[in-house]
């Protein structure tokens, strides 16, 4: 494992970090929908977004009825997109080589 990150550079880190963040942004393709059928609707529909307790909920509702609704606490949203990739980040920093360089004295 160790050699893994000993070869990895800075590009193959930030491109795994792209492929994360895209990865983790698949699971919003629901509540997009949802949004793309409430606001097109011939319908009444409506998009409510609320912060409270420590919490981002969402519900989109298209002619009084609920069609997808969700909550998730602000810490966990901010593990989830900031912890994988800052501890890899972390691995990568820690197995790194030492460069030290070799001085002569005289």
């Amino acid at each position: 494992m160790a050699g893994f990150f000993r070869r990895l550079r800075p590009r193959d880190l930030f491109a795994s970090w792209a492929a994360y963040w895209l990865l983790l942004s698949l699971q919003l393709l629901p509540a997009v929908s949802a949004i793309w059928r409430a606001t097109h609707s011939p319908n009444k529909g409506s998009v409510t977004a609320s912060v409270g307790d420590w919490a981002l909920s969402l519900s989109v509702n298209v002619a009084g009825q609920t069609i997808w609704s969700g909550s998730r606490h602000m810490l966990a949203l901010a593990l989830l997109v900031a912890g994988p990739p800052l501890l890899l980040w972390l691995l990568w920093v820690a197995m790194r080589p030492k460069h030290v360089e070799a001085r002569q004295t005289a």
